[in-house]
């Protein structure tokens, strides 16, 4: 028997999401919270799949066909991450179902390869990489590599609820994103210039001005008062789950050391919040 246990970081929704040059792109904000699993190779045949991971078998499935494996192949979840909230719960769950399955076949296996299997069963975060990447998250035609997070903590507030983001995905906003086209433009080239520099800053600006142009897609009720705490704290801006639920609080970094001060000023700003976490901003890729 051979046994692996395989984590990817979940994010805090997108620093940036938008069209570029008319495709449909996403840099995510990875998180240090992450979804585990541990995959075990036994003798026989077949797969092993907890039924509620539907996504990731079928991901296994397809790297099964890729490259076959002897043996049975058995997963088990440890560490999950919520859904529907824009945490990239299935995408963080089928990269490190992937990941874990090349340990055990003993390949290597490139982000762009991983995320295009991920691609072929949902649209897909940007997690793969080793860093920050922009992808095409819904067909691939872009996958670049744009390097590692500055440093920076990221306060994450949830507003509560779920959102469906099958259905969201199947929307048709295409005469909408046109229209934002200039912002997304602008957002994305501040975004590139920031994580070359290593500027917070930027990242923040960018993170900001994405959001904003996000709320035209779907409402975000609570991103006045998140930018008014970012102030207040001395941060640099304010990402959200272009799809979820969740808003991120791009802060200085040192205020990692200062969890029950910046956790309780955002509980007594946002006293509606489902949850409010400290977190930092992690890079891509697998544990």
């Amino acid at each position: 028997m051979k046994r692996v246990v395989a984590a990817f970081p979940g994010t805090c929704g997108e620093l940036f999401q938008g069209t570029l040059d008319g495709v449909q792109c996403l840099v995510s904000c990875p998180v240090d919270r992450m979804a585990r699993l541990e995959l075990l190779l036994e003798e026989g045949e077949g797969i092993s799949v907890p039924p509620e991971m539907s996504k990731t078998r079928r991901a296994l499935e397809l790297a099964l066909a890729r490259r076959p494996l002897a043996g049975a192949l058995r997963v088990r979840r440890l560490e999950a991450l919520p859904e529907g909230k824009g945490y990239a719960s299935s995408t963080a769950d089928i990269l490190a179902a992937l990941y874990g399955f090349a340990q055990l076949s003993g390949t290597p296996l490139p982000p762009e390869e991983a995320s295009r299997i991920a691609l072929a069963v949902e649209p897909t975060d940007s997690i793969a990489w080793p860093g920050l990447a922009l992808l095409d998250h819904r067909e691939g035609r872009v996958m670049r590599f744009l390097g590692p997070p500055p440093p920076l903590a990221v306060l994450v507030v949830d507003e509560g609820g779920v959102v469906d983001t099958e259905e969201f995905n199947r929307r048709d906003s295409r005469a909408l994103l046109a229209s934002l086209a200039a912002a997304h433009k602008e957002a994305f080239a501040l975004l590139k210039k920031g994580v070359e520099r290593g500027d917070p800053a930027e990242v923040g600006e960018a993170a900001t001005l994405s959001a904003e142009a996000c709320r035209r897609i779907l409402e975000k009720p609570l991103l006045e008062r998140c930018r008014a705490l970012v102030r207040s704290l001395g941060g640099y801006g304010v990402c959200v789950a272009h799809s979820g639920t969740l808003y991120g609080l791009l802060l200085p970094v040192a205020l990692l050391n200062e969890k029950e001060h910046v956790t309780e000023a955002a509980a007594r700003a946002l006293p509606e919040a489902a949850e409010i976490r400290l977190h930092a901003l992690a890079a891509g890729g697998p544990r």
